[in-house]
């Protein structure tokens, strides 16, 4: 690990030397979506940073403007947000080998609504927005890749608004420990409730 520390979102995340190990778990995930050939994992490899978010850090908070996708390596976090009386809203759980990020305003450059807190130790491996568009242009399969992780996002989307629409509190919670086992002991409950 480097000694040195990167301000980000007005939090202190250490910068970590990339491994070879996290870049195959990176691999791996994306080939889920579509072959990457070798010139283009080359390309890609060359623009990924590595940075630890610890406990109760954000990576992103309400009101930034993320310029920063990333792919969760080790850890969790909590995506939520904030009503105007001032309860904070937990809207979903990202763990690893996921991808992190505030896409719709990482993608228009706006400021986010929602803020993105390690709730362990955690590693993530990212790229920058530049980075991001720049790869877009070099070759399709970062064009199906996209694609597809936006479908994914939108069934996602779609799901939850269906669940809050139609389904208590109780049922939502039974839902999540039935369809999430191993997460249920490693978030605390009152963020699942």
């Amino acid at each position: 690990m480097r000694a040195k520390s990167n301000i980000n979102n007005g939090e202190v995340m250490k910068q970590l030397t990339v491994k070879e190990k996290w870049l195959k778990q990176v691999r791996i995930e994306l080939e889920n979506y579509t072959f990457i050939p070798d010139v283009q994992w080359y390309n890609l490899k060359k623009r990924i940073r590595c940075v630890k978010v610890n406990k109760n850090e954000y990576f992103i908070k309400s009101g930034d403007t993320p310029d920063k996708m990333a792919f969760i390596i080790q850890g969790i976090f909590r995506i939520f947000y904030l009503t105007e009386s001032g309860n904070d809203n937990t809207l979903v759980f990202r763990n690893e080998n996921k991808f992190l990020s505030a896409y719709s305003s990482f993608l228009e450059k706006i400021k986010s609504k929602y803020s993105f807190q390690a709730l362990e130790d955690s590693i993530l491996m990212y790229v920058t927005f530049e980075d991001y568009v720049e790869l877009l242009s070099e070759h399709v399969c970062w064009q199906v890749i996209t694609t597809k992780y936006s479908q994914m996002l939108f069934i996602e989307k779609e799901k939850r608004e269906t669940e809050f629409l139609c389904d208590s509190a109780l049922t939502r919670y039974n839902n999540f420990i039935r369809n999430f086992p191993n997460l249920a002991n490693r978030i605390p409950k009152h963020y699942i409730a």
